[in-house]
This record gives structure tokens, sequence and C-alpha cells, in this order.
């Protein structure tokens, strides 16, 4: 990110339209490149999952076949068979979509990972490499990244949703802090910068959502009419006597082209407003209400003087260090605005 305080203030005083356009201008720009490793991930998620869920969807369609016709009989007169069969088949289904859940976000998270710096770098016109941040991406801090929002948000989702939300809100900027900031305080980073942009960020997520399923429903109604597949069909395929593994690959790569397709726009509506929201913590922004909350009176004989370096100031207050003069220190949030005049 640029040091210069008239871009960092360009970019901190942005509306969230505005962001949102930055954002869908990156993804026309960048979708050919982005759009390469991002359905690599994916495709690799769904792979897997035909492959390590294949016994568990025989068994769910059949103890489907068991249970539907329970759907129209008096809960009374169950016996405990059936009772046992309905159990069987409420767990079997919840393991499997939590674990078809945790395989996708995983893949999903290293496919964001992937481009994350790279998208970064190119909205704030540096010159970089999708390869070399491809390469950048895989560290040892991304095992956090991927316990949080591969693991967590996923457990989080089937708790009526409220903690994957939370969690998804607070640490989705932990794709980038964990590659761009050399410490080992990145998760908290990504927290600290998502304050005050929470429903920001949820709302770009809705934004990708709503487009995406906009897509999709035209999509599913025409490859309905061009390429119908029965359910018998369907459940002959998963028959453990005659498993056509690429025909359930197909099938499923087929109904999630638009999915895998779209992909790359979150990160891209995302990538705007998480570099807005580092450019105000770098400008001291986030401590600008507690500036007007209450601030300590400047005494010349009780503070110790600012030592100038080469190039930038320390706090007088934290002793932080800053490249150029700020109104408020982005550690602190002391107001050291009598520094510059």
């Amino acid at each position: 990110m640029s040091e210069d305080p008239l871009e960092l203030t360009r970019i901190a005083n942005k509306r969230f339209s505005e962001l949102l356009s930055d954002g869908f201008r990156l993804f026309v720009k960048n979708w050919l490149k982005i759009i390469v490793p991002i359905s690599v991930f994916y495709v690799i998620s769904l792979l897997l999952r035909i492959v390590l869920l294949a016994n568990a969807n025989w068994n769910l369609i059949l103890l489907e076949a068991i249970v539907a016709p329970l759907a129209s009989v008096d809960p009374s007169s169950l016996t405990e068979t059936q009772l046992n069969s309905m159990i069987s088949y409420i767990l079997t289904t919840w393991g499997i979509d939590t674990l078809n859940f945790i395989i996708g976000a995983v893949f999903t998270t290293l496919g964001l990972c992937s481009v994350a710096v790279y998208l970064y770098k190119d909205y704030n016109g540096e010159k970089t490499s999708l390869k070399e941040s491809i390469k950048g991406a895989f560290n040892s801090k991304l095992i956090a990244v991927i316990l949080i929002l591969a693991l967590l948000i996923p457990l989080g989702n089937f708790m009526l949703a409220i903690p994957a939300i939370i969690i998804f809100g607070f640490y989705i900027f932990s794709i980038y802090t964990y590659q761009l900031d050399d410490n080992n305080r990145s998760i908290k980073e990504a927290k600290i910068l998502s304050k005050g942009a929470f429903w920001k960020i949820i709302g770009t997520f809705l934004v990708t959502i709503i487009i995406t399923l906009i897509v999709v429903m035209f999509y599913q109604f025409a490859i309905e009419i061009m390429f119908p597949v029965s359910n018998s069909t369907l459940i002959s395929w998963y028959d453990p006597a005659n498993f056509r593994f690429e025909l359930i690959f197909l099938y499923n790569l087929m109904n999630n082209v638009v999915s895998i397709l779209f992909e790359p726009l979150f990160i891209c509506l995302l990538t705007p407003l998480f570099t807005h929201m580092k450019a105000r913590r770098n400008l001291g922004y986030n401590h600008h209400q507690r500036e007007h909350s209450y601030q300590r009176v400047y005494q010349p004989s009780t503070l110790t003087q600012p030592e100038y370096t080469e190039k930038g100031i320390f706090c007088p207050f934290c002793g932080q260090h800053m490249d150029f003069k700020l109104k408020f220190c982005p550690s602190c949030g002391e107001s050291i605005e009598f520094l510059t005049k």
C-alpha cells in the first residue's frame, strides 16, 4: 500500500458504493487470471467429496427409501426400528452436509488466499505476479486461517448460522493479513480491521450471493431442459455395484458451473473494502471517536520530545514509529497533531 498520506486519505474516504464499484472493475480486469487457481481448488474439492462420501451417500439413499413412506404415518404408531431409521437418516444427513461444507470451505479458503495478495497489490497499483502470490500464500500461518474460516464457520453454520456469521465478519480479512503482516498477530489484526466494517463485509457477501443466485436460477432452468437427469438415474450412479464416478463428477460440475465462474467475485469485491479499512487504520481514523471522547492535555514539560529519524517520527506517548506524520497515532490513538505544526 502507498505511504502517501494523500493517497491513503483518498482510499480511506471512499463510500461503500464506490468500493463495490472498484470491486466489480477488479473482477472484470482480473477474472481470466484468477479463475484458474480458484477453479482448480474447486474441482479438487469436488473430486474429494465424491470419493470420500460415496458410501455415505449410498447409505443415505437406502435410509431415505425406508424413511420417506413414514412421513404419512402417525408418529405414535412408529416402531422402535422405524424411529431408529429416522434418527440414522437425520444424523447421516447432518454428517454428510457438515463434511461437504468443511471440504468445500477448506478449498474455497485456499483459492481465496492464493489470489488475495495479488488482487490487493493490483488494486493499489503495485507490480505483482499471480505466481508469486500463490507461492506466498502457502506458509505456516495459513493453518490458523483454515482452522477459523474452513472449520469453525462450517460448524457454526449448523448452530442457527449466527456463530458462523460472526466469525466470518470478524476474521475474513485474515486471508490478507496472514500474508501481509510479518508478525504473529495477523489474526488479531484481521479482527481489528473488521471493526466498523462488519456489516459492510456481510453486505459484500450478500451482494455476491444475490448476483450468483440470480444467474444460477436461469442456468438451472435451462440445464434441466437441455440435460434432464431423473432421480432414479442419479441414484443408480451411486450403487456400489455399478458406481459411475465420471457421471457423478460431470453432473455435479455441470450443475456448479455458474458457482465456479462467479466464485472470484467475492474476493474482488472484498479487496477494496480491506484496502479501505487498512488505510483508515494507518491514518488513525479508528481512534477519531476516542479522541473526541477524551484527550490528554499536551504538557511540553512532562512529555518526551519526539525522536526524528531520517524518515518519520516516534509517538511521544507510546513510542510507535510512523513513516510520515499523522493526526492520530495508529498504535495508541492519541492526538499527535501538535507535532505537525
